[in-house]
């Protein structure tokens, strides 16, 4: 990340969920004092350097990690080298699904056999850097008793502002991320065969 036209640098990385990633900091020429600085980030940690960075080791504890940069000097940045390994820590459920790229399919989870009830399933999507995400549900049946008291209903979360809407029934709906990553959570009796969800995502270009 050395040498980039732009003051403003942002790397997406993203591995399957079993695993997570290690970053290590070969080389950094930031300057410090001029307010030069990189940021590391995922669903579990956020961490921010600028002194002693060769060396470092990041952990992003989950598949995921997004690297900003800001230099105002030319020609200044850090080298970085990643890695992914199993990970350490089962974060995520059996039904969780990820999705990358710029268009996928959303559908309601299926529920395992060995799967407690309540367990709670997630879509997690990740775009490019400075993309956001339109989400849009032609077909949602979550059954006729959807209502405040019951708990069959889909939340997306946008995860750059941590903003989280509601749906329920047959509500149809189009939504948008104010950044690259989103998160969908499917609450109990969704992962029943008597609901059903479908929905296409597609990355919309920065403006």
């Amino acid at each position: 990340m050395m040498g980039v036209e732009s003051s403003d640098c942002t790397v997406a990385i993203g591995r399957p969920l079993r695993e997570e990633i290690t970053v290590s900091v070969l080389e950094s020429s930031l300057n410090c004092s001029a307010g030069e600085v990189v940021l590391f980030s995922g669903r579990m940690m956020w961490r921010t350097g600028c002194r002693k960075l060769p060396l470092s080791l990041i952990n992003s504890r989950t598949n995921t990690l997004i690297v900003k940069q800001r230099v105002w000097l030319p020609g200044n940045g850090v080298i970085l080298q990643y890695n992914s390994r199993t990970a350490t820590k089962k974060h995520y459920q059996d039904c969780d699904k990820q999705l990358f790229g710029p268009r996928g399919e959303i559908v309601n989870p299926v529920q395992l056999p060995e799967e407690r009830p309540a367990v709670v399933c997630r879509t997690f999507i990740n775009v490019a850097p400075r993309h956001r995400i339109a989400i849009r549900a032609p077909y949602i049946d979550l059954g006729n008793d959807s209502n405040g008291t019951h708990f069959n209903y889909i939340l997306v979360r946008d995860v750059s502002t941590m903003k989280t809407m509601v749906f329920h029934g047959k509500q149809q709906f189009f939504w948008q991320s104010t950044g690259s990553q989103a998160e969908i959570e499917f609450h109990e009796n969704v992962k029943e065969h008597r609901t059903s969800f479908w929905a296409e995502y597609h990355a919309v270009e920065p403006q």
